[in-house]
């Protein structure tokens, strides 16, 4: 009793209010300053913009091209396929083990790199043969898988963390928005000009993504970088 009353006695506080936040749009532009300002995430952004491009317009020519002049039946289609999630399963479980041996550098170079291969062996592959599509996609999952996980731990490192979700938002948005052109890219080049022209784009759109990695800082980055201030 005593002890309420004297609680209702006592004057009433101030409740806090949220500090006022930019709007969406000068966040988005902030991280992306952010991003471009700095050379590994700069370097991790171009390599993503033009992988992810040619990863859609590979996804948009994989099917007619593998059922067009790669002669595959759908079940040999849907096996040479599976090569994609072995990849993405092995370069998850190897990917660690290799950044510590041969440098973060080597894995970035990696996953593009490898990506380029995947067009070429497709293109190069005998009609009815699966052997060459399956490692095909086996690479294409591999190397970018190992990328990702690497490029993702450098992102965390050198972001502040009051930066990460711009720098982050910054990211998800460029490679959303890209994602629909490559796509629109691939499958209006083979419809023009067949299926092999728009895997042709793909395998530019690949070299593109390990050109850019290679004459970043991401290729000299032979340990993990310095933390940055919190």
């Amino acid at each position: 009793g005593i002890a309420v009353v004297a609680a209702r006695g006592l004057p009433a506080r101030a409740s806090a209010r949220p500090a006022a936040r930019a709007p969406m749009r000068a966040q988005l532009m902030e991280g992306a300053r952010f991003v471009l300002g700095h050379p590994l995430l700069r370097g991790i952004f171009g390599c993503a913009l033009a992988w992810n491009f040619g990863f859609f317009a590979l996804l948009a020519v994989l099917v007619p091209f593998a059922l067009g002049p790669l002669g595959l039946d759908p079940a040999r289609l849907g096996l040479a396929q599976a090569g994609y999630g072995a990849g993405m399963i092995l370069g998850a479980t190897i990917a660690a083990t290799l950044q510590r041996r041969l440098g973060p550098n080597a894995v970035l170079l990696a996953g593009p790199g490898l990506s380029v291969a995947t067009p070429l062996l497709l293109l190069g592959a005998p009609s009815g043969g699966v052997v060459l599509p399956f490692a095909a996609m086996l690479l294409v999952g591999f190397g970018p898988m190992m990328w990702l996980i690497c490029q993702t731990g450098i992102r965390q490192i050198v972001t502040p963390p009051a930066m990460l979700g711009r720098a982050g938002a910054v990211l998800q948005v460029a490679i959303y928005g890209v994602r629909p052109l490559g796509a629109l890219a691939g499958g209006t080049l083979a419809a023009a000009g067949g299926p092999a022209a728009g895997m042709w784009l793909v395998a530019a759109a690949f070299a593109a993504s390990f050109l850019v990695a290679a004459l970043s800082d991401l290729a000299r980055l032979r340990n993990l970088p310095a933390a940055a201030p919190a």
